[in-house]
């Protein structure tokens, strides 16, 4: 009770006591509004009045009894007081014997003029006519009400005269020097007198006491003495005489920068000192630091509320009105108003400007915003923002504090809401306006004034230095801003930490905030979650364009520091410093180390690929998630690649300029790969093995692809395979009829840009980088010749039965890689190089893919350039050599190996296949490729691999000559196989040579095609006489019957075969036919019952049971089935024919011919009478001819030779 008598007693006093000089009365609208005078006891806001002797005010009332004891202190001071008004020549002095109190100061020296109660300011000569015109006359009886309204609801300086503002002035400052109000600081405010002591050794009525009392406002508790220095803040706030030690302090900066005088002289004019204190605010920058500490401890202690920034009250109470009339003054709140309004279209210049200039003083100050102050103030004290070691002027800066803060922040310690609230707002003010960071303004003022001087502060002018510190195509790949410009660019986007929250970018929010709306409502702000939302919808059709490119420039620099990307720091800022030599804190102002922001991403991403399992430092889970996110959502443009554009400047501008289109960019120069810089080579080089790694850096292919990757590998995402897996997938869907035409456009194109290294291809990389280094290391980088080195190895241990040189893994992805390379010409670059022409000239409406422009170039292989024709053999030796990688074959025959040779190696496939084409449930597809695989194999025997090694011996015997007459790397043209048909004839080839040329012979007589000899020679004729069976051959689609054969044997018995070298081919049909009944297949079939009931004991072999036939044939007692009779006699027929007009093979051939000719006489006699002839001419000129030398007669013996080898004329 007694504590609360003594505070209800200091109230009384205090409220008496500014009554009696007139400084508490309510009248003014402001005062109404924003002052609560009287602390918790809460004084209401309404009318006042004085009845009896008691203070009524508003309601409900608060009445405050005048006791004897301050009705009597009142009256001592009353007693004393003078009128020192101007125009009052009356002056007295106080009486220096009267002491109001033993313990109060005393006064040293002359005592000052105290302010006179008897004239009011509204009777006072010089005001009377501005007081009638300004105030109401309510307010006329209550001075301070009338200087209240005078100072404050004035609509302008210029609407009081000179005369009046010198009385306002005078009023003011005999006011603080009044010992009444010394006397009333030192009742009200005893116990914070007492801790200040500097301000309790003051003397009285001098003026510096309540100014110091100001000064150290924030060390003050007690609630009435807080609400007696707000009321006086408006008054020695008004002037910089007034405020403690402010005008010792700045009196030189004050005459340096011209910004008025301290004389007395100066008092002309004397409510114009404001402009004096905003003059030196203008050069804070160039102020000396005691002068500078004034200006911000001033600015300080105005926070509270906006009257106390005089020249602000002034230039805002228009737009205060407009924008902030609801808004109640105090605890800064007003400020804050007008700070976000600002750039409001009907914000009135001059009130823009001081709003400015008071946010440039809390950028060097944070205390001067009163509203962070008091809501940080726990998070700065907690978490040691304002360490001791640093100088004080530094941890004062609002940079320093939000660094500090968001470093907590980032650590994932908790900050109160309030001071997150209040740090957003900061951060908002700074990406607002340029001119609020002077590291900008000094800096970049160039570029600004060049660039960017037109555009408004709206965070627009910000954002136009981002996009010059961009070096993209519009400024030819050349960077526009200077190195300190950038460096001071760089400083505010990370104190303004504009990747955490959109909307703290006015400019970026303004862009994209239509966007956010609709796709990505459902997203909660903060965490850097919607610039995440927007980073993912980067490409899609919807987001505005300004939105994409004021989102790109804030990644750019997003992108080139690890500590920028709030979710990927909070995920990763561990892994990072444990594993990539990261910096500890994501803010530490106590050290200077080098900048690895730009370096911390990829050595994240290094470590997330090359997972280890065995490696116990690994990144974390979370963390190789988020990195895997970032880096897909910077593959979008080349600017967010700070390794491949800080490298590829110049390579950018060389070659990507104009035909480029947006977001390419990184394609262009992967196109350009051989010609690009070393430095750039290598960096392109390491993204696009990444992007074969990781399918979604692959911009381009991720575009289109999306869907298929979803319809055709999805396992693979899920179950998070091993890098490349996904790539690998999308390749083998490529030409699946639900594949999309671009998606398969973009995996062609990543497979056309992985031929230029083979480390493009990752899992070829890593399965075959020892091998490729130990038999390929001369063939270079290049996918292409390393592939073709390796596979050539693989040939030649194949055709040598030699043991495997490439080792497993390489070679089954090697297989991979070869049958990408058949898939299409555009993959197989030396190919393409050799056969441009031919394609051009034969297969220009035939189109890529599924190797159809291989195919056509097989169909034309004889009208091939040599060049040409020599590349596509090799192919197709290989493809021979291992069917899983004949692309046309593994793809359209895929469900055929799938039911009939499941168990067969996928290497020997094809011989596996061809036994079964004929059935009747075969894919007729799959049929017309193996059909056309075996004309293929049939036009050179080293095509056909079991041919070719189980007659390697049987060529070497017979064929040797044929094999050395022929150009080894072009088609042979069916020769080799023709030669070994006849022993074949004659059963003189080895069992397994046998077994093979009789394979080939019996399909060959179900297409023709099959026999290139028979097709070329007898081309015409098929043609002129046999059109409708070569034609059905062809509707077939590889399932002949035979049908041009047997129309041939039949022209031939005709006699309408006229051509000598087609006679001949036919001929050797109808011979082979007869050594082994198996290579007639018509005939096999008819006669297959006859064949196993009457020769099942005769071997197969050198026409045995051909002759087991005939034999029954001739044996009226044995009876063949009616169509193996017709069909047998038929045959019997023609090879009678065939002997009569068969040219022969050999001289006892001819012999027998000649003898059983009705004409042998005829023939004998021509052929002694030739004999004769010869023998006369040679003896009887011999010795008269030219003798011949030794090297002539052995070339004409090699001759000889070689002529009496050949088999037929």
């Amino acid at each position: 009770m007694a504590t609360y008598r003594r505070v209800f007693r200091a109230e009384n006093m205090l409220l008496v006591l500014l009554c009696s000089v007139g400084l508490f009365s309510i009248g003014n609208s402001d005062e109404l509004r924003d002052n609560n005078f009287g602390g918790d006891r809460g004084v209401q806001r309404a009318q006042n009045s004085y009845k009896d002797g008691r203070l009524v005010v508003g309601q409900p009332q608060v009445q405050i009894q005048r006791g004897p004891q301050l009705v009597n202190y009142r009256k001592q001071v009353d007693d004393n007081a003078v009128n020192v008004l101007p125009g009052d020549q009356s002056e007295r002095h106080i009486n220096p014997e009267v002491r109001l109190n033993q313990n109060r100061p005393r006064s040293r020296g002359r005592i000052r003029p105290t302010l006179a109660t008897a004239l009011k300011l509204a009777d006072h000569p010089a005001c009377r006519d501005e007081v009638h015109q300004h105030c109401s006359p309510s307010l006329l009886s209550n001075k301070f009400a009338v200087l209240d309204c005078l100072q404050n609801d004035r609509k302008g300086g210029d609407e009081i005269t000179p005369e009046c503002q010198h009385v306002i002035w005078s009023y003011k400052r005999n006011l603080t020097l009044d010992i009444r109000l010394d006397t009333a600081a030192f009742d009200v405010c005893k116990d914070s007198m007492e801790k200040i002591s500097e301000c309790q050794r003051l003397p009285a009525g001098n003026g510096q006491i309540i100014p110091c009392l100001i000064e150290n406002k924030q060390n003050v508790t007690n609630i009435n003495c807080k609400s007696f220095l707000n009321k006086m803040s408006s008054i020695v706030f008004s002037d910089y005489r007034f405020i403690y030690k402010f005008a010792d302090k700045c009196s030189k900066p004050i005459e340096k920068y011209q910004c008025g005088r301290v004389e007395e002289s100066d008092d002309k004019i004397p409510m114009k000192q404001g402009s004096t204190i905003q003059c030196l605010e203008e050069h804070i920058d160039e102020l000396d630091d005691s002068c500078k500490h004034e200006i911000l401890r001033m600015a300080e202690l105005q926070s509270d509320d906006f009257h106390n920034d005089r020249p602000l009250f002034f230039a805002c109470r228009e737009d205060r009105e407009r924008f902030c009339a609801a808004t109640r003054a105090g605890n800064g709140e007003v400020f804050k108003c007008l700070f976000r309004n600002k750039f409001h279209k009907d914000m009135s210049r001059e009130c823009r400007e001081k709003v400015t200039t008071r946010q440039k003083l809390i950028n060097l100050d944070y205390r001067v915003s009163h509203s962070l102050a008091e809501a940080c103030r726990h998070d700065i004290r907690s978490y040691y923002c304002r360490s001791d070691q640093l100088p004080m002027e530094k941890t004062s800066m609002l940079s320093h504090i939000l660094l500090c803060l968001e470093d907590v922040h980032r650590r994932g310690q908790r900050l109160r809401p309030e001071c997150m609230a209040e740090m957003g707002d900061m951060r908002h003010s700074l990406m607002e306006d340029y001119q609020l960071s002077p590291e900008v303004v000094r800096n970049c003022h160039m570029e600004i004034n060049e660039h960017c001087d037109s555009l408004e502060r709206n965070g627009k002018t910000l954002h136009c230095l981002m996009d010059l510190a961009r070096p993209n195509d519009r400024k030819q790949y050349k960077r526009v801003l200077g190195d300190t410009c950038l460096r001071a660019l760089k400083d505010l986007i990370k104190e303004a930490d504009v990747a955490e929250d959109f909307r703290v970018d006015p400019a970026l929010k303004e862009a994209c905030q239509s966007f956010v709306d609709v796709s990505c409502r459902d997203i909660k702000p903060g965490d850097a979650h919607i610039m995440g939302c927007l980073m993912d919808k980067l490409d899609s059709e919807k987001m505005p364009d300004e939105c994409k490119e004021r989102l790109l420039e804030i990644q750019y620099f997003v992108a080139r520091d690890f500590k920028l990307d709030a979710r990927l720091y909070k995920k990763c800022y561990k892994d990072a410093k444990q594993l990539c030599h990261a910096s500890n804190d994501w803010y530490d102002p106590n050290t200077a180390t080098t900048d690895t922001g730009p370096l911390v991403l990829p050595c994240l991403y290094s470590r997330v690929k090359h997972h280890d399992p065995d490696d116990e430092e690994q990144v974390s889970k979370d963390c190789a998630l988020e990195v895997k996110r970032v880096m897909k959502q910077r593959a979008v443009s080349v600017e967010l690649e700070p390794r491949v554009e800080d490298k590829c400047l110049p390579d950018l501008a060389r070659f990507c300029t104009e035909k480029t289109e947006k977001g390419h960019e990184i394609e262009c120069l992967q196109e350009h790969l051989e010609e690009l810089d070393t430095d750039c080579q290598e960096a392109v080089g390491n993204f696009t093995e990444e992007e074969d790694e990781d399918v979604t850096l692959d911009k381009i292919l991720m575009e289109e692809c999306t869907r298929m990757i979803i319809r055709f590998c999805q396992e693979l995402v899920d179950s998070e395979k091993e890098a490349g897996e996904v790539m690998e997938c999308l390749i083998k869907a490529k030409r699946h009829p639900e594949m999309n035409e671009k998606c398969a456009a973009g995996i062609e194109h990543h497979q056309i840009t992985s031929l230029k290294d083979y480390r493009f291809s990752h899992k070829f990389k890593e399965a075959c980088k020892k091998d490729v280094m130990t038999y390929c290391k001369s063939k270079g980088k290049s996918k292409a010749a390393v592939v073709s080195c390796l596979s050539e190895h693989v040939r030649n241990d194949t055709l040598i039965d030699d043991d495997q040189r490439i080792s497993r893994q390489c070679k089954k992805q090697l297989k991979f890689e070869l049958l990408q390379r058949a898939e299409t010409i555009a993959l197989d670059p030396k190919l393409k190089r050799a056969c441009e022409e031919d394609v051009t000239r034969l297969c220009s409406n035939v189109s890529p893919g599924s190797s159809q422009v291989k195919y056509c170039l097989r169909k034309y292989h004889k009208e091939l350039s040599r060049p040409c024709q020599k590349m596509l053999f090799k192919r197709e030796e290989l493809q021979s050599l291992d069917n899983s990688v004949d692309y046309r074959l593994m793809t359209v025959c895929k469900r055929m190996i799938k039911h009939y040779c499941h168990d067969a190696e996928p290497e020997h496939v094809f011989p596996c296949l061809k036994k079964f084409k004929h059935d009747e449930d075969f894919d007729p597809d799959c049929r017309k490729v193996i059909s056309k695989r075996q004309i293929m194999q049939n036009t050179d025997y080293r095509l056909n691999v079991r041919l070719r090694k189980s007659c390697s011996q049987d060529i070497e015997k017979f064929c040797i000559k044929v094999v050395h007459q022929e150009k080894q790397d072009e088609f042979f043209e069916g020769k080799v196989i023709n030669c070994l048909k006849i022993p074949f004839r004659k059963t003189r080839l080895s069992r397994g040579c046998e077994e093979q040329i009789g394979l080939v012979v019996k399909s060959a007589a179900l297409d023709y095609r099959q026999d290139p000899v028979l097709a070329g020679a007898c081309k015409q004729e098929i043609v002129e006489l046999c059109k409708n069976e070569a034609q059905a051959i062809s509707d077939a689609d590889g399932n002949g019957k035979g049908e041009v054969e047997e129309c041939l044997k039949l022209k031939m018995q005709q006699g309408m075969i006229k051509h000598h070298a087609c006679l001949v081919q036919v001929i050797r049909l109808l011979v082979e036919g007869k050594a082994d009944i198996h290579v007639d297949p018509l005939l096999h079939e008819t006669c297959s019952l006859d064949l196993h009931h009457y020769c099942a004991d005769v071997a197969r072999g050198m026409g045995r049971q051909m002759s087991c036939l005939l034999s029954a044939l001739e044996d009226r007692s044995i009876r063949l089935s009616k169509k193996c009779r017709k069909m047998l006699s038929e045959r019997v027929e023609l090879w009678e024919y065939a002997a009569k007009v068969a040219p022969p093979e050999t001289a006892k051939e001819l012999w027998d011919q000649i003898v059983g000719s009705p004409s042998r006489m005829y023939f004998l006699g021509i052929i002694i009478a030739v004999i004769l002839t010869v023998f006369t001419v040679v003896m009887c000129c011999g010795r008269v001819t030219k003798r011949v030398s030794a090297s002539a007669k052995k070339n004409k013996n090699i001759f000889l030779l070689k002529y009496t080898d050949i088999h037929y004329i």
